[in-house]
């Protein structure tokens, strides 16, 4: 019986254990995607916005939390694309350690824009 126990309690400990979700970002003439997580850095999102300037995508993650290491805490995104689309999400510490979070933009896609939960894929 304290097998079983001992058992069960692991698995339920291991439930909890954050999945590893390193930042995705996948940039290209009219297509951009950013996906976000716990392990995403301030140092991260400082170079992607520079990258997305480029491109004419606005990228404000100024409001967002950060850990001491540099860690997102809480996530405060605003995005707006060159034609005008724009969009916010958050998200707390405990969605971003088991979903990514962010926007995907393809110009001439299906959807053109959107911001929030994004599909690990």
């Amino acid at each position: 019986m304290k097998y079983r126990m001992f058992i069960l309690i692991s698995l339920s400990l291991l439930a909890c254990n954050p999945k590893a979700l390193p930042t995705v970002f996948v940039q290209q003439e009219g297509y951009a995607l950013l996906k976000v997580s716990h392990e995403t850095t301030r140092d991260e999102l400082k170079d992607i916005q520079a990258q997305l300037e480029k491109q004419g995508i606005s990228l404000d993650y100024f409001s967002s939390a950060f850990y001491e290491n540099g860690h997102l805490q809480i996530l405060k995104l605003m995005v707006t694309t060159p034609e005008g689309h724009s969009g916010q999400t958050t998200a707390d510490i405990v969605n971003l350690q088991y979903r990514y979070y962010g926007f995907i933009y393809q110009k001439g896609g299906s959807p053109v824009f959107k911001i929030g939960e994004i599909p690990e894929d």
